[in-house]
């Protein structure tokens, strides 16, 4: 009778064991550790933010004080000519919970804009619903924005999103200097109309971007990875053909 509890108990001690094994396989931070190590990009459970990504103040990663950001892949500028961070963020608040993932690339500016400080929020009909979303506070990046003591930005090229500067004076030389119009074949106005859904931020020399309440799926990261190297070589002062890196890492 012992013998046989013996055997029952480390049955289901390996049971336990190999369907752990099992989940951890199929695990979203399997998944994206794989993609990383495919790409030859360093991957972390949990993000150690440097003094300049703390710096730049971007809204998100003040959105909570109980935001947790894991999944991370860090990449220097072999792969897009930029280096790269990509992270999920997940905070939990009494309204619900808030799930993002967010792509954050280095910019190479002209020195005139390295404190520049630009906030692009997406409009409230411009976010999907879907199932991967969560409840989240609409008007509390708004009020991110003012605590970042950004003001409001009129400007007419930017029709599918409302902005926010810590200078417009300085924000509208750097549209200019990029030749942002309402013309819809321009690169970087084209770029910002096909993704309204968006929330960009410039600080620090850096872009952030996400779409508030999405996470992304394991299959959608390297193309959206992609879609953010496309505007941040855009608005970086480097020449690098993109083409063969998104064939390498598609």
């Amino acid at each position: 009778m012992q013998l046989l509890l013996t055997f029952l108990i480390l049955s289901i001690i390996t049971v336990i064991a190999i369907l752990l094994m099992l989940l951890n396989k199929n695990s979203r931070s399997h998944k994206i550790r794989e993609l990383a190590l495919k790409n030859s990009w360093q991957y972390q459970e949990f993000i150690n933010f440097s003094d300049p990504i703390k710096e730049a103040n971007f809204a998100i990663l003040n959105y909570s004080s109980n935001a947790i950001f894991r999944h991370t892949i860090s990449a220097n500028n072999d792969s897009y000519g930029l280096g790269f961070n990509f992270f999920d963020c997940r905070a939990i608040e009494a309204f619900g919970i808030h799930n993002s993932s967010i792509i954050m690339f280095n910019l190479a500016l002209d020195i005139r804009f390295k404190t520049l400080h630009l906030s692009l929020l997406p409009q409230e009909n411009a976010t999907q619903q879907d199932a991967l979303q969560s409840p989240i506070n609409s008007n509390t990046l708004a009020k991110i924005c003012q605590q970042q003591k950004l003001t409001k930005l009129k400007h007419y090229a930017l029709q599918k999103h409302n902005a926010f500067s810590n200078n417009n004076t300085l924000s509208e030389m750097f549209l200019q200097s990029h030749h942002l119009t309402d013309n819809e074949e321009h690169p970087l106005s084209a770029w910002l109309l096909a993704h309204p859904h968006l929330h960009i931020e410039i600080s620090n020399g850096m872009l952030l971007a996400y779409q508030p309440n999405r996470l992304l799926d394991d299959d959608s990261i390297i193309p959206a990875i992609n879609a953010i190297a496309d505007i941040s070589i855009l608005l970086s002062d480097v020449k690098h053909n993109t083409e063969l890196n998104h064939d390498k890492n598609n």
